[in-house]
């Protein structure tokens, strides 16, 4: 699916019109419509804005997937996945505990410099753990904040003013 059909199929879940998109990005509905219907190529320097504007928590996985390749998280949207808060809390405890214990059994006392292939593998298979495990906890994020209305980018906005407050960024 096209990026394009991605913010057009978001924005209605937003119950947002093409002009109510317009109106929030300051560009023509013109040129929203091209943007979706994919006449017209969305330049880059306005995605966030876009994104931003429509505020789905769907199309924020899309947008990451979009803008980095195979560097994001992905929307779970599987036949294997109910997108009910409990269910992806129940995920993301089971994806947590199986971190954690690849966590306890690896060798951290090495440099990774001395590792053999198979501690480096093992490595490889701690990082595949803590990924299932982040992408569980993002995507429980998403599920309740469109459960409960709430704004992906507001959630966001006050959790980096606390990552700066504890001074974990700058």
């Amino acid at each position: 699916m096209s990026f394009g059909k991605s913010i057009s199929i978001a924005r209605k879940r937003q119950d947002m019109t093409q002009d109510d998109l317009s109106q929030k990005i300051n560009y023509s509905r013109e040129s929203v419509a091209k943007y979706e219907n994919g006449t017209r190529k969305m330049p880059k320097e306005i995605y966030p804005h876009v994104i931003q504007g429509v505020d789905d928590p769907e199309l924020y996985f899309q947008s990451w997937q979009e803008t980095t390749g195979f560097v994001s998280i992905p929307f779970f949207n599987g036949d294997n996945i109910d997108q009910h808060p409990a269910s992806l809390a129940f995920l993301v405890k089971k994806e947590t505990d199986e971190a954690l214990e690849q966590l306890e059994i690896t060798c951290w006392s090495k440099p990774a410099r001395s590792k053999t292939d198979d501690e480096r593998e093992q490595m490889k298979q701690v990082l595949i753990e803590l990924l299932d495990s982040a992408a569980s906890m993002i995507n429980l994020v998403a599920c309740i904040c469109r459960e409960y209305k709430f704004s992906m980018k507001d959630i966001f906005r006050a959790w980096n003013v606390s990552l700066k407050i504890r001074k974990f960024n700058k």
